[in-house]
């Protein structure tokens, strides 16, 4: 979807991005997604690498997995955004850490075989019981 840029970043604002064009976005129930979080889900938005823009600081990375690194705020631990080790094409947004997260509205759920039990969101987003990374031109819709 295109869409004027939007920015983003950390609690303490050392580090700041920009973002010109999300090709989907959705809620993530995945133990990874959790315990990184710390919350029950996290909404996220995918974005192409030539869309996203690191305007300031350099986050820490962390290899949460054979297929991710995560980016962090080395001075308040936010957890930003997401780069794809074996698709390095691909940057998935916390999209929380947008300064105005609602202008980017999950379309998805995904790892619904992993999902909290007590935890459920009253939608009628698609749900996939595992996590295919959907790509710009086979994004849900």
């Amino acid at each position: 979807m295109s869409m004027q840029p939007l920015s983003g970043g950390c609690f303490c604002g050392a580090i700041r991005y920009q973002v010109t064009e999300v090709f989907d976005a959705g809620y993530c129930h995945c133990s990874v997604c959790r315990r990184i979080s710390g919350a029950p889900v996290i909404a996220w938005a995918n974005v192409l690498s030539d869309r996203f823009r690191l305007i300031r600081g350099s986050p820490r990375r962390y290899a949460s997995s054979a297929q991710y690194e995560r980016c962090f705020c080395a001075d308040c631990g936010t957890h930003c955004y997401t780069v794809g080790r074996d698709d390095p094409e691909m940057v998935s947004i916390n999209t929380g850490t947008l300064d105005q997260p609602e202008l980017v509205p999950p379309r998805v759920h995904i790892w619904t075989l992993s999902r909290l039990a007590w935890f459920d969101t009253r939608d009628d987003l698609p749900r996939f019981a595992e996590g295919t990374i959907s790509h710009p031109e086979g994004a849900s819709r």
